[in-house]
């Protein structure tokens, strides 16, 4: 477990900052195709076939899609905020879920982020 030093927070600061961006180039790249005619066409084919309304491949695929990316950049945030030289296949599964969770997982984990640290303060 790492040190909290001032030196942590600002890598760590600085390490989920450069992931939030890459979520949301990710999260705007998939955007562009989630919001076509044929995107939509093809999830009404699909809610028709299995006779239901919330068959939504989109959190799969942007999960997926952003799996793929840390593993083909060996992107491990994990190993990054630890200081870890080596990734393991779990942590860099992490990396891309958190990826995958866009802009509203960002707001949401820099919202639980700044509350943990204020306790860390005091």
């Amino acid at each position: 477990m790492p040190e909290i030093s001032a030196n942590y927070w600002e890598n760590f600061t600085a390490i989920i900052i450069a992931f939030a961006v890459l979520a949301l180039i990710i999260e705007r790249a998939l955007y562009q195709v989630f919001d076509t005619r044929l995107w939509h066409r093809l999830e009404e084919i699909l809610n028709s076939i299995t006779n239901c309304n919330n068959f939504d491949l989109k959190p799969w695929i942007s999960c997926i899609v952003s799996i793929i990316v840390v593993y083909r950049l060996n992107l491990d945030m994990v190993a990054m905020i630890y200081n870890v030289d080596h990734s393991h296949s779990i942590t860099l599964v992490i990396t891309g879920l958190f990826l995958a969770g866009g802009s509203t997982g960002i707001y949401k984990f820099f919202k639980r982020a700044r509350e943990i640290r204020q306790i860390a303060k005091s």
